[in-house]
């Protein structure tokens, strides 16, 4: 027979001995935290370290030929040339001429040859807008060049050499051959532009100019006072002009009679 305190004793006995057991989930519970850390922890750093940078493919290409500046030259392609004109002046008065400077500039990387005569760079002047239907050829510096005495011009332009030439604009008319007898030119607004007519595209800005003919004075009469205007000033009569006095003109005859001699004869006497 079992007593009492035996039996209370029991219990106990039997929790010493289930307490392992039900200790064993808590600690694989704990591990299995541990490991979601570490495993979340190993997300984390896989996401947030750096990647490595891709490969920089290659852009490169071949190097360009390299240019020698010395090298046989060859005609001046027409991107390489550059045509500038310039004016002393753009207000135009008759009697005053007008100054043009010509610059061609060798923009390119090698030396060339172009040909660039008095007759194949010349400056034109339009009345109008150069290139519009309603503009008039007005002055050429090319039309009164004797071609058998313009000399050639048979330039060598290395990489940045400019030629610099001149050319004057006597503000008259001209027609190719200079023939005389041109019309006068008219008030207005004119415009200038140099080309270059053996290469063709090559041309410079528009270069714009005003020309003014000041209004005529008018004439005074040859008698030196208005027309229709006697000298004698207007409103009086020419007829009422003095006339010499007769008797005055008599009196003056015999005082001249009175004071010359008397003629002398031949013996001597004298005659009243």
């Amino acid at each position: 027979m079992v007593s009492a305190p035996e039996r209370g004793e029991r219990p106990h006995a039997r929790d010493e001995q289930e307490t392992p057991v039900a200790r064993r989930p808590r600690r694989f519970g704990r591990a299995i935290a541990v490991l979601t850390v570490l495993a979340v922890s190993g997300v984390g750093v896989a996401v947030t370290w750096p990647r490595a940078d891709p490969p920089i493919a290659s852009a490169k290409v071949e190097p360009p030929v390299p240019v020698d500046p010395n090298a046989a030259a060859s005609p001046c392609a027409p991107e390489d040339l550059d045509l500038a004109l310039a004016a002393d002046r753009v207000s135009v008065t008759p009697g005053v001429p007008v100054g043009f400077t010509v610059s061609l500039r060798n923009e390119g990387d090698v030396q060339c040859l172009v040909d660039a005569p008095r007759r194949s760079l010349a400056v034109t002047v339009y009345e109008g807008e150069v290139g519009e239907p309603g503009a008039e050829r007005a002055w050429s510096s090319a039309d009164c060049v004797d071609e058998d005495e313009d000399e050639e011009r048979l330039l060598l332009l290395g990489s940045g050499d400019v030629d610099v030439t001149k050319a004057t604009w006597s503000d008259s008319r001209s027609v190719p051959g200079c023939e005389p007898d041109q019309p006068r030119l008219s008030a207005g607004e004119y415009t200038a532009q140099v080309t270059l007519a053996d290469v063709e595209g090559v041309a410079s800005d528009v270069v714009r100019l005003t020309y003014t003919v000041p209004e005529p004075s008018g004439s005074p009469s040859p008698s030196g006072s208005p027309s229709g205007e006697s000298s004698e000033g207007p409103g009086k009569d020419p007829s009422a002009s003095p006339s010499a006095d007769p008797s005055a003109s008599d009196g003056g005859s015999d005082d001249a009679s009175a004071d010359e001699p008397a003629d002398a004869s031949d013996d001597g006497s004298t005659k009243p």
